[in-house]
This record gives structure tokens, C-alpha cells and sequence, in this order.
């Protein structure tokens, strides 16, 4: 068998139909797989990352028949298909080593090694750990192999039917990896590039909001060496002239910088002025790149940060609004005034920049009426928007104090599963006197139609890559990923229009279908475009249907009404379901 060994590293697919998860390659997977690349010990680990977004999801039978180790992250809402893949890898193949880790797993490791059937997860950042631990997972077996893992720091195993959790102090470096392994992702191809790269320059955040999970998963705020920013941005502009990086006719392709936060705020003195002098040295180096950054509002106070952020290519930011309203961040420890935040945006937008506003709604001091009234300033002050509901993530001060809920809106049971697929900001999740689950459905879904969200951005480019010739999401394995997932948005809009007809004016309810009926008409036009099965046609018939009951819905008797919106939340529900099988069915698997 010789020294060579099998490593599969898995990103779960993506739920909720959100665009920028899947225009942004994770970069957990990739860095990773670039430690067993430059590790040194008694085995060669050969590695493919596949991000199901991209390749389709993953037959653990067949794929996974020669993979040595599988490693595996995930976001919480993907935990379900995270815990599914452990599980059933294990059934197909007993002797595989699986391996979990991430900002859902780690801090619930547990859970993970319960439901997922995970031999080790790996708490918190990993690439230093990763080679030795491998090595020892191949290597022995029992007792002595328990004995080899207490001396791993960081990692969690069961022993003796008990969980142990070996202890790990301090950081290790952010760039103990130099360069991310975008090589070693499946289907990377000039026929099917990324839609843009990604460029990792800090770990961590210099402050404390209570909603928030990167403080825990990475403590402090660490900068990359400059050294190494010139590298991975030479890195950047050669998978970009291979082709594996979509380049518009003028030659330009975008950058989305880390996920963390870029620049920090001017009161972190040290750190800004660092970074003013690292993006001046930029210049030369970033020349047909479009970036894009995260970052607080207060930037819109300094000019001269800003101004060398506009020199060297970063011309779209997603600014951390959260709420309009002072008492709300307070609550959460945002530490910004709601009045300075639109005199920054303001600035922000007259100097140049795509302002894309991040929303938080449901927080402890929102109503009704001021969540509506955020929407109507918000974008005044930005060009795009996103919207989440207040939800509560491990390692944060919400997972323990707000009372989760399961799928149907009750007071999750002792001991059960939370309905984690339910868990992408579209509703609450957890138990609140203002409103009920179905009740935050529905408001969502009002606020968000008054927003320009810029997931309809990401859905354009898509599209124009398409149409191009260009497959970033698989070509029609995406097609039918994006079909399902905003199909099954509009059946939970349509299960919470039937649960409330009850209290609901005739002509709300009929101006509400109307709109939905539209959507639906609208995905089935562009379907149509692309595809040439039956999913355009039944969607087509759902809209049909839709509007007739539209039509009628003042004219219907309460329960008649309600039973008929259940029906086309049904039949919806099963064209979401059926949509993979049918757009995937002539593919052949590589």
C-alpha cells in the first residue's frame, strides 16, 4: 500500500438558498488540506476537498470506497446533512477514520461524536495538529492509540464510554499555513471556476458582541505577516490567469477578504495603523482585483483608512449595522451609537463604496412596527442589504439562555435534537413572548421584501456565468440546488399563511398570494431558459394555481381557504423534494 494515504475533506451543502455561502470557497477545508500538504512524517496524504455546493452531494458508498481519513466542518444549519454523512460513511465503511471540527462541532463535540459517529473532533483551529494526529490514527489501535491521542492537544475522543477533551493553550500562528490548497479542490476547473477567490489576512476580532461565535473560535485578533498577504494575493492572481478564478473581458475578478474583520476600528490605534500601512503597500499588487471586505461603520471616520482601502481595489463592504435602535446594541455589546452609524454610512457611500448593510432582527428591544421602520432606513444608507433573525449558535451567551424550539414551534423537549436545518435567520428559532415561529416567518418575510438583498446579486452573476458556459455551482446539480432551496423558502411562507388565515384580513392574505404567485412565475420563466424538464412546467402550474386562489381567497370560507393553502404547500414541498432527482438523473457521476 506504500506510504500514500487518502484524506476527503467535505463541506455539506449549503440550506436556505443563501448565495454568498456558496460564492465564498470556505477556507477551513483549505488550509487543512494545505497543513497535510507541507507535513512531514510517515505518511503522504493525498487530499480532494469537495464542497458539495459545487460538486453535488457526495454518495458515501461510492466516493468515499478508497478515502483513508474523512474530515468534515460545517455552519450550523448544515449539521443535519454533517451528522447524516458521519453516520452513514461509518455504515458504508467501518474502518474509516472520520475526523469533525468547526465553529459548530467543536464547541458541541459531543453531540458530534453521538449523532455524527465522528472518531475525534478537532476543537477550534487545527492546521498545527492535523499531520501529527492523522499520523496517529493510522498508526495505532485501542489502548495504545488512546494513549497516543492524550498527548494531542485540543482534540476531543470518547474513552471507556466517557467523553475526554484534551486541553489546548494559547494560538498558533494565522498563517501556519501560508497558502490555502485551492488545488486540491474537486472540479476546479477553467470550465468550472470559482466566482471569485478568497483572501484570509486576519483571524479574530478585536470586539465581544453576544451573537457572535468567531471570539470564541478564534480568541484575539491575529494579522497574517505582510510576507505572507504578497503571497497569497500572487497566489489569487495566478489561479485567476489559469482560469480558476472567473476574470471578466476587462480582466477583473473579485476577492473576498477573510470573513473576518478586515480593518479594524480606529480606537484599536496598533492595529489600524498597521493595516493603513499594509494597504498602501497593496498598491501594484491587487491591480484588476474587485474586493470585497467585512468591517465596521466607524471606517466612515477615517478618511485616510478608507481612501487606501479605495486604492488598493476594495470597493464593496458588508458593514455591521445589526439595529437601528441604541438600546439593541447595547444589548448585544455593539459598541456604536444608531445616529453616528448613518452619518458613516453616508460617508462610506459618497466615497465610492458598495455598502452592503448585515441586519439582525428579533433583538431584545425590536417590535413589529421598528423592524419595518429599519428596512425603510437601511436602504437609504446601503445598496444591499441581509437580514437574520436573532438566532442563537454554540459558544455564545444565547445558546444557553434563550429556550430553543423544535420544528413545530414548541419548547424543544429535554434531550431532543434542535431542528437545526431550521437555523438560517428566516425565523426564530428559540422561544419569544413577541411572536411565535410561524408569526417570525411571516415578518421576515416582509421585512426582507422591502430590502434589496444581496443575494440577488450573487444569484445574477451566477446566472451571467451560465450563460457564459461557466458552471460555479455544477451546472445543473446548482440549478437544482438553488431551485430547492427557494422553492422550500416559499412553502414555509405558505405554511404560515395557513396557520395564520384564521386571523388574517381576506385581503392581506389575497395581496400576500399575489406576490408569492409572482415569485413563483418569475423562477419558473428563468428555469425554463436553462432546463428543459418538467420542474418550469410545475411551477408554472403552481403560480397558475396560486393566483387563482389569489383571486378568490376574499370569496373562500376560512377552513376551505386554509385547507387549499395546505394542498399548495404540499405539492410545493414535493416539487422541492423531487427537483434533484429529476435535474440529476441524466448526470453521471465522475
Amino acid at each position: 500500500m506504500g506510504r500514500t494515504r487518502k484524506v476527503t475533506l467535505i463541506q455539506p451543502e449549503s440550506v436556505g438558498g443563501n448565495f454568498e455561502y456558496v460564492a465564498i470557497p470556505r477556507q477551513g477545508m483549505l488550509f487543512l488540506s494545505g497543513a497535510l500538504r507541507q507535513w512531514r512524517g510517515p505518511f503522504l496524504y493525498e487530499r480532494e476537498i469537495w464542497f458539495e455546493d459545487r460538486s453535488g452531494k457526495i454518495d458515501p458508498d461510492k466516493d468515499l470506497a478508497d478515502t483513508d481519513i474523512l474530515m468534515m466542518t460545517a455552519l450550523i444549519n448544515e449539521t443535519p446533512r454533517a451528522y447524516e454523512l458521519g453516520r452513514l460513511a461509518k455504515q458504508y465503511h467501518p474502518n474509516l477514520i472520520t475526523i469533525g471540527g468547526g465553529p459548530q462541532m467543536s464547541p458541541l463535540s459531543d453531540a458530534a461524536i453521538r449523532e455524527g459517529r465522528f472518531d475525534i473532533i478537532v476543537n477550534r483551529e487545527g492546521e498545527d495538529i492535523i499531520g501529527q494526529l492523522c499520523d496517529v490514527l493510522l498508526t495505532h489501535k485501542g489502548a495504545e492509540l488512546d494513549n497516543a491521542l492524550l498527548k494531542i492537544p485540543g482534540i476531543s475522543f470518547m474513552r471507556d464510554g466517557k467523553l475526554v477533551q484534551t486541553p489546548r493553550r494559547g494560538t498558533i500562528a494565522p498563517d501556519f499555513v501560508e497558502l490555502p490548497d485551492f488545488h486540491s479542490i474537486r472540479d476546479l476547473t477553467p470550465e468550472k471556476p470559482m466566482a471569485g477567490g478568497v483572501l484570509e489576512t486576519v483571524r479574530g476580532c478585536t470586539e465581544n458582541c453576544s451573537y457572535c461565535q468567531v471570539i470564541q473560535q478564534f480568541l484575539g485578533y491575529r494579522m497574517v505577516a505582510r510576507e505572507t498577504e504578497f503571497k497569497r494575493l500572487a497566489q489569487l492572481r495566478q489561479l485567476a490567469e489559469e482560469g480558476l478564478i472567473y476574470t471578466n473581458r476587462e480582466g477583473r475578478f473579485s476577492v473576498f477578504i477573510s470573513d473576518d474583520l478586515h480593518p479594524p476600528p480606529l480606537r484599536a490605534v496598533k492595529f489600524r495603523n498597521e493595516r493603513l500601512e499594509r494597504l498602501r503597500g497593496w498598491k501594484g499588487h491587487t491591480d484588476g482585483m474587485h474586493m470585497i471586505c467585512q468591517t465596521r461603520a466607524e471606517i466612515g471616520q477615517d478618511p485616510e483608512l478608507y481612501s487606501a482601502m479605495l486604492d488598493a481595489g476594495i470597493q464593496m463592504l458588508y458593514v455591521g449595522v445589526e439595529s437601528s435602535s441604541a438600546e439593541n446594541l447595547k444589548a448585544v455589546r455593539k459598541r456604536q451609537d444608531p445616529t453616528q452609524v448613518h452619518q458613516d454610512l453616508v460617508a462610506l457611500n459618497r466615497a465610492g463604496f458598495a455598502v452592503v448593510a448585515m441586519t439582525i432582527i428579533g433583538l431584545p428591544y425590536d417590535t413589529q412596527e421598528a423592524i419595518m421602520q429599519m428596512a425603510d432606513w437601511v436602504k437609504q444608507v446601503s445598496k444591499y442589504q441581509t437580514a437574520n433573525w436573532l438566532t442563537p449558535l454554540p459558544a455564545t451567551s444565547n445558546w444557553e439562555t434563550l429556550v430553543p424550539l423544535d420544528e413545530n414551534g414548541d419548547v424543544l423537549r429535554p434531550g431532543a435534537i434542535r431542528p437545526y436545518h431550521l437555523y438560517t435567520g428566516k425565523q426564530f428559532v428559540h422561544k419569544d413572548p413577541r411572536w411565535s415561529m410561524q408569526e417570525s416567518r411571516e415578518i421576515f418575510d416582509r421585512y426582507y421584501a422591502r430590502l434589496n438583498p444581496v443575494d440577488r446579486l450573487y444569484e445574477r452573476v451566477f446566472h451571467v456565468l451560465q450563460r457564459k458556459g461557466f458552471s460555479p455551482l455544477g451546472g445543473r446539480r446548482g440549478l437544482a440546488s438553488t431551485l430547492s432551496a427557494r422553492v422550500n423558502q416559499m412553502v414555509e411562507s405558505l405554511r404560515a399563511m395557513a396557520d395564520s388565515t384564521g386571523n388574517d384580513l381576506s385581503g392581506n392574505l389575497s395581496q400576500r398570494i399575489q406576490q408569492m404567485s409572482d415569485s413563483l412565475r418569475n423562477l419558473a420563466d428563468s428555469v425554463g431558459k436553462e432546463l428543459r424538464g418538467n420542474a418550469a412546467a410545475h411551477i408554472q402550474q403552481m403560480s397558475d394555481s396560486l393566483r387563482s386562489l389569489a383571486d378568490s381567497a376574499a370569496k373562500e370560507f376560512e377552513e376551505v381557504r386554509r385547507a387549499r393553502l395546505r394542498q399548495m404547500s404540499d405539492a410545493l414541498q414535493a416539487l422541492a423534494e423531487s427537483t434533484r432527482r429529476q435535474l440529476l438523473s441524466p448526470l453521471a457521476r465522475r
